[in-house]
């Protein structure tokens, strides 16, 4: 916003860019409670765990894992989940710049 002049001041770069390169979503298999373990900006590597959904008794039905090495974007806050619901974006960091 600096470099549009919308604030003031001189912009500066960023020391240490992140490039992404893709967003892939994460989506529930069926109904239930959705517990994360990870928060926003958290780095994973793929097959990391990163939540857990429970049936309504409490009873462990699926161990979510990072389907990719990435950054999480995004954390579904509400825990009742049904089939096809977003549980995390994560975002591929790319090899290089663009």
């Amino acid at each position: 916003m600096r470099a549009l002049k919308m604030l003031s001041g001189n912009p500066r770069p960023i020391e240490n860019p992140v490039w992404l390169d893709r967003v892939v979503d994460v989506l529930s298999d069926g109904p239930g409670i959705w517990y994360p373990l990870v928060k926003r900006g958290t780095y994973v590597q793929e097959g990391m765990k990163i939540g857990f959904v429970t049936d309504y008794f409490g009873k462990v039905t699926l161990e979510v894992r990072a389907p990719i090495s990435g950054v999480i974007f995004h954390v579904n806050a509400v825990p009742s989940l049904k089939k096809g619901d977003n549980i995390a974006d994560i975002g591929a960091i790319a090899a290089h710049a663009p």
